[in-house]
């Protein structure tokens, strides 16, 4: 097959979009497909274009035996309405009108969203050139996230969004959704269940247990501490103050909570813990990929947070997986699909999200009982081998891509 890749967020941006991305792409040119990626000059999440990305209005490059075409983007490190808009609409302009005039007749344009602007490539494209299959991956449910966080307020743009995803839906020849709940809603807005299929997110099992440096360990001073890890965005679905506010709780019992990333709250979050003088929370900021590892192992369990609305129940943190892989018990604020998940795998315990005393008190639990924690840890490693093997789970999506191309 001759696919061509849409995804705003791509490697060396870190995060679960680009993760996935990385992991089929991987897997699909492996097998012999022949993959073009079309994506952004990599920025993401401060707003500001890498080294060797800037003052470019294209590129080409090849990554393992794959090409990737970069295009130019509006960025911003300021996070608001207009500049979010502006980013989003910019790679839609600059990336079709990129392939328009760079077009191999491929096979599947297969698209990955969140944003639904990305989707408007794959739609144009479609209408240009009918033969080809279109292929429409939601993994998180646009507008309806922005709407219940209260993001998006204003009925007009509410209505053009709503419209935007029909649109998308309907014309897709098949959807890929990563979660159950998420298909469950895209049929309940009026989608034939039938073009719609689940893929969910995976762990690639990289993760090898490492001794962590001394210099680390007494750079945060985690001696004779109960580590506490949050590894990713810092962003307002997450909701990480609830966190400063368990360990300003915590701050008397040994445990300190290590948030390594970066994003949009972060100065809020560190003006906050300021303000309160939180000092059993510490700012890592943003770190190679390659060093996640041993941020990893410093840590005695990890920490899934989202905030208390209904929409995040559909939802399924790829960190779920990767905190199993990583051998880390779990601590789970997010009800649904994603903690039936991690009762099944017996891999940790579950709060009631945005309740910091709640998290507190389970965070001391955990603590106090090693035996358990040991057990957890072991728990969930066999969970995601077994399960939710990240090239497994591109091999299922393979096969649903291939199904749609035999019937051509």
């Amino acid at each position: 097959m001759k696919i061509l890749y849409i995804t705003q967020y791509f490697y060396p941006e870190v995060g679960a979009p680009p993760n996935r991305a990385l992991a089929n792409i991987r897997y699909f040119a492996k097998k012999g497909h022949d993959v073009t990626v079309l994506t952004e000059m990599p920025n993401h999440p401060k707003g500001i274009i890498f080294d060797g990305y800037k003052y470019k209005l294209f590129m080409k490059e090849k990554m393992e035996n794959f090409f990737v075409n970069r295009v130019w983007i509006f960025t911003s490190i300021k996070k608001n309405f207009v500049t979010r808009i502006l980013f989003y609409i910019s790679f839609m302009f600059m990336g079709f009108i990129h392939t328009v005039f760079n077009w191999r007749k491929y096979d599947i344009i297969y698209v990955t969203s969140p944003p639904l602007f990305v989707g408007v490539i794959g739609l144009f494209l479609k209408k240009l050139f009918p033969k080809t299959k279109f292929i429409f991956e939601v993994r998180d449910l646009w507008p309806d996230v922005a709407i219940e966080m209260g993001e998006l307020q204003n009925k007009r743009y509410q209505n053009l969004s709503y419209r935007m995803e029909w649109d998308l839906y309907e014309r897709a020849d098949k959807i890929i959704s990563v979660t159950e709940g998420f298909k469950e809603r895209i049929i309940a807005k009026g989608i034939n269940g039938d073009k719609i299929n689940v893929v969910r997110n995976g762990s690639d099992l990289e993760f090898n247990k490492i001794n962590v440096s001394e210099q680390l360990r007494n750079k945060f001073e985690i001696e004779n501490n109960f580590i506490v890890v949050y590894a990713g965005i810092l962003g307002i679905a997450q909701n990480i103050k609830t966190l400063l506010e368990s360990g300003k709780q915590l701050s008397s019992y040994s445990v300190k909570i290590l948030l390594v990333g970066t994003g949009p709250e972060e100065r809020i979050l560190k003006e906050y813990a300021k303000d309160n003088k939180i000092c059993n929370v510490i700012f890592v900021g943003e770190i190679a990929k390659a060093d996640v590892n041993e941020y990893l192992s410093l840590a005695d369990c990890g920490i899934i947070p989202l905030r208390n609305i209904k929409i995040f129940e559909s939802t399924i943190p790829s960190k779920l997986f990767d905190y199993m892989a990583a051998s880390l018990p779990i601590l789970l604020g997010v009800k649904g699909e994603t903690a039936d998940i991690l009762k099944q795998s017996e891999a940790g315990i579950t709060y009631e999200p945005d309740n910091s005393e709640d998290l507190a008190m389970k965070i001391l639990w955990l603590k106090n009982n090693s035996q358990q924690l040991k057990q957890m840890s072991l728990n969930g490693r066999k969970f995601v081998e077994k399960y939710y093997n990240r090239e497994k789970q591109a091999e299922k999506l393979e096969s649903e891509l291939l199904k749609l191309m035999e019937e051509l």
